[in-house]
């Protein structure tokens, strides 16, 4: 990708950022454009792996990410779905300076934005809007763990497929359902069949 390239991905993120954070100054996003970063991953890219450190915040442009760990079995679980404006860092890694306990890749071709953490402390400490920004991201990241928790509260895969059904259909016909099962803590076959006796009600 060319310079060029690069630069229509920022105008148009930013447009778009800018309207789901309208209360964000155009001159706190032109601060952040400066440090920006564009990255292109193709699907099954390694973006991350467990164990390392993190060293930029993260937007999804474009695409999906998923963040996943292997369990004691040695099953690949995922704990979230990042798509577009969506945002991701890990408070341990950035603050306490410990290895991230997930590893993050590219479920399908994604355009991501990273920003060298030590540069976007130093302007985020600075502006009182994107205060109010990294609060309100915080908060979806712990939303969605919330999320997360409570649909594994729930017993059955039928259950659990019903619950993205109701409140995550994009998901269901953008996200493999292997990449669901994963998420879902079930078997790609138990889904299947809780899809299936879904579809038959």
């Amino acid at each position: 990708m060319t310079d060029m390239d690069d630069s229509k991905v920022l105008d148009d993120f930013y447009q778009k950022l800018s309207e789901k954070f309208p209360y964000v100054t155009s001159g706190s996003w032109e601060k952040l454009r400066e440090i920006s970063i564009v990255k292109y991953l193709e699907k099954d890219d390694i973006f991350l792996r467990h164990g390392e450190r993190l060293q930029f915040g993260v937007f999804v442009v474009t695409g999906w990410l998923k963040l996943y760990y292997l369990d004691e079995k040695g099953d690949e679980r995922i704990s979230a779905f990042c798509g577009g404006l969506e945002y991701i860092d890990n408070w341990n890694s950035i603050h306490q300076q410990q290895a991230l306990p997930y590893s993050v890749s590219a479920i399908a071709s994604s355009t991501i934005i990273l920003y060298p953490l030590e540069k976007m402390v130093k302007i985020f400490s600075k502006e009182p809007d994107l205060l109010q920004l990294c609060v309100d991201l915080s908060q979806e990241m712990i939303r969605k763990k919330q999320e997360h928790y409570e649909i594994l509260t729930l017993r059955s895969p039928e259950e659990r497929y019903l619950h993205l059904l109701a409140s995550k259909k994009n998901w269901l016909q953008e996200i493999s359902l292997t990449n669901l099962a994963k998420f879902l803590h079930v078997s790609r076959e138990a889904l299947s069949r809780a899809r299936n006796q879904v579809s038959l009600k």
